[in-house]
């Protein structure tokens, strides 16, 4: 057990850095919920209008987490610079959320699953598609 988590945590190993990277995530779904409350609760936004502004802010916060904690280790030798990084990561971020809707769509409809089971396998098909697109492409290490 001891092994298994100090492998978690060490900086440069794919393990370590998917557990980081599912931490901040974890840490998104309050940042998006709160915005979403806010904008919605409190400013009085439409629910149609607030949910993009809160994927937006938790995908920005999720980010510039990701930027300095999960691939810090990068940071001399990045292929791209910070724009360049985010904007990467918002496409990326778009690619799975398309991939969890479909299989959410897809589960539900084609094989009958009960959608919240049908939503959580898209989920994690999305955050496992995200940190593939991030660790390859986003926070690419310069060759």
């Amino acid at each position: 057990m001891r092994h298994f988590v100090s492998t978690l945590l060490q900086r440069h190993s794919v393990s370590g850095r998917f557990f980081r990277f599912g931490i901040i995530g974890l840490s998104g779904i309050f940042v998006n919920s709160s915005i979403l409350w806010f904008l919605h609760h409190r400013l009085g936004f439409p629910l149609w209008l607030s949910p993009i502004f809160a994927i937006l802010g938790a995908i920005f916060y999720n980010f510039n987490l990701n930027n300095f904690f999960t691939w810090n280790d990068a940071t001399y030798s990045r292929k791209f610079n910070y724009t360049n990084r985010l904007w990467r990561y918002y496409l990326s971020a778009a690619l799975g959320a398309i991939l969890n809707y479909i299989i959410l769509i897809g589960l539900t409809n084609v094989v009958h699953m009960h959608y919240l089971y049908a939503n959580i396998i898209g989920i994690l098909a999305g955050t496992l598609s995200n940190f593939i697109l991030s660790d390859r492409w986003v926070f690419k290490k310069q060759e």
